[in-house]
């Protein structure tokens, strides 16, 4: 879609394997096959619509939304701003599974990582419930943090989990990583730590909701709380923009084991990153081994989210 490959009017379907987008070119790089899309069964297109509340030359300026559960959350640039209403209702006329349209209104603040948001269309709320593979989470998007751009990351993590292992989810916010893992893994414990009450309260509720179990919810500062853990076997560290003023505590709360250190990297400073996680673990008296890097997504511009899978082992002294 932020390529312009993306074909409207079409819908995208799924079989048990694969999703298919309709592109209106070949796209580079990938395998390309000759299939029939339904066209959507109303009368005008998103885009076609917005053509009547917008002028031409800023038509091509409205592209991404979040979607969590039953909310859309439209990014808008400044210049959209005096339309956003309008914006707001085409947007909801032409996607009817929505119900409430949002725009964000000033970037994460705090310790929690909330969000204020300007209400554009269709109910007045930021609550909703979410779902992805399987699971469904509540939340109120004011109150807590959460992005839905993270699914796949979450399955992959509770893919890798063993059975038997104690994990530490040290920002665990509603718990979507805590509960992947105690739904689609056999852990022995999950210790979920969050600074936010909110997001303890609906990590409770979602734990209830999903019907898991093994997971304690823990509501305090990460820093301080792993001291009073079990040495863990795995520990989950989804906090980028601060995650590497905890990866020293991360270490120390387990003797081996593995690491999920996701954090914000700058082009050409995979290097000095990757030394920075090896020195914390030399402090430590333990040896760092990337076992994988992942791109995750954009962040800003020449700058982008990773996720480490980090080995913590001992040292082994050195014979002379």
């Amino acid at each position: 879609m932020d390529k312009g490959l993306l074909k409207t009017g079409c819908k995208i379907f799924t079989d048990d394997k694969y999703i298919y987008f309709p592109t209106d070119a070949n796209v580079k790089g990938k395998e390309c096959l000759d299939l029939d899309f339904e066209q959507f069964d109303r009368n005008e297109s998103y885009i076609e619509k917005l053509a009547s509340v917008l002028p031409e030359d800023l038509i091509k300026e409205v592209h991404t939304f979040d979607s969590i559960g039953d909310i859309a959350i439209l990014e808008l640039q400044d210049k959209l701003i005096p339309y956003a209403t309008k914006i707001g209702e085409v947007f909801l006329s032409t996607h009817t599974h929505f119900k409430t349209a949002l725009c964000k209104a000033g970037s994460l603040e705090g310790d929690f990582r909330t969000r204020q948001y300007s209400h554009l269309a269709g109910e007045h709320r930021t609550s909703t419930i979410h779902k992805e593979y399987g699971l469904r989470f509540e939340l109120d998007l004011k109150k807590v943090f959460f992005s839905p751009r993270l699914a796949t990351e979450r399955i992959r993590i509770a893919r890798l989990v063993q059975e038997n292992e104690n994990v530490i989810d040290m920002f665990c916010g509603i718990g979507p990583f805590s509960i992947s893992i105690a739904k689609y893994s056999n852990p022995k414990c999950i210790y979920a730590i969050d600074l936010n009450p909110d997001a303890i309260y609906y990590l409770k509720r979602n734990i209830e909701l999903n019907k898991v179990s093994g997971i304690v919810p823990i509501c305090g500062d990460a820093k301080k709380e792993v001291l009073d853990i079990p040495s863990a076997d795995r520990i989950v560290m989804n906090l980028p923009k601060f995650s590497h003023k905890f990866l020293d505590s991360a270490i120390g709360a387990m003797k081996e084991g593995i690491i999920h250190y996701y954090t914000i990297v700058s082009e050409g400073e995979e290097d000095k990153c990757e030394a920075f996680i090896k020195q914390q673990a030399r402090l430590k008296g333990k040896e760092a081994s990337i076992l994988q890097k992942i791109n995750v997504k954009p962040y800003a511009p020449h700058s982008y989210m990773a996720a480490y899978d980090i080995k913590i082992t001992f040292l082994v002294p050195r014979s002379f």
